[in-house]
């Protein structure tokens, strides 16, 4: 089999990763706004959902996903990464929940198709997951947890780029297993591609004023080197 060479350094600011897909979408493919969509940045290839528009069988969001997952060629863009507005994985008290059902629809898709991380907002606060999975319920086994699952995405919550509102800080207790850092502060995030197999993330702590890298983590890509990269392996 032969491979593509490397795919150049790429850093992925999480806000201009937004805002530039958005001026993408209206510039060039000069369509109506849709609120779910994907574009293609270097390595990339991302896919934007939309948590508010009708997602459940036989909605266009739905049969929209489910003919754009099999489109993505991971030799032309190896690193598949998902945006949406509320996260399915939220260990706060806000908003706690609220993701559900759509993770019931999509969360098998995701799995299958070796997505390497999901990023989500909605709530004003940092929190990312170890890579899980809750697709093995049925009514024969009764499993309905989250568990560790290398074939997984990673789940971030980064709505904390700042609001009128303020932070949430309420945080549901004991932290849950699959919950590998949390932190109530402001900040932002870089996810830095490396090549097909490798990305660097790193999360910085704004809340009091110096540019602390407080979270990071090395990203094995699920495609090409679905090794273990989790933070606490003996969770």
């Amino acid at each position: 089999m032969r491979l593509i060479s490397p795919p150049r350094s790429v850093k992925l600011n999480l806000l201009n990763l937004i805002i530039t897909a958005t001026i993408s979408l209206i510039e060039h493919r000069k369509v109506p706004l849709l609120l779910w969509y994907s574009i293609k940045r270097a390595s990339a290839y991302i896919i934007v959902l939309s948590s508010y528009s009708a997602y459940g069988k036989y909605t266009p969001q739905n049969q929209w996903l489910e003919e754009e997952l099999p489109k993505v060629n991971r030799r032309e863009t190896p690193w598949l990464i998902v945006l949406m507005h509320s996260p399915w994985y939220n260990s706060y008290d806000y908003h706690y929940m609220e993701g559900e059902t759509m993770r019931v629809m999509y969360e098998s898709w995701f799995v299958k198709y070796k997505v390497d991380v999901v990023f989500a907002g909605h709530v004003h606060a940092y929190e990312r997951s170890e890579r899980i999975s809750n697709i093995a319920y049925n009514i024969l086994n009764g499993r309905c947890v989250p568990v560790r699952d290398l074939t997984a995405p990673v789940y971030i919550t980064i709505g904390d780029g700042g609001n009128i509102e303020g932070l949430a800080t309420n945080m549901t207790y004991p932290q849950p297993e699959y919950s590998a850092y949390r932190e109530a502060s402001f900040g932002h995030a870089i996810f830095d591609i490396k090549n097909r197999t490798h990305a660097y993330y790193g999360w910085h702590r704004n809340q009091d004023g110096y540019a602390v890298e407080a979270d990071t983590m090395w990203f094995y890509n699920r495609y090409w080197h679905p090794v273990d990269d989790s933070t606490n392996p003996d969770s």
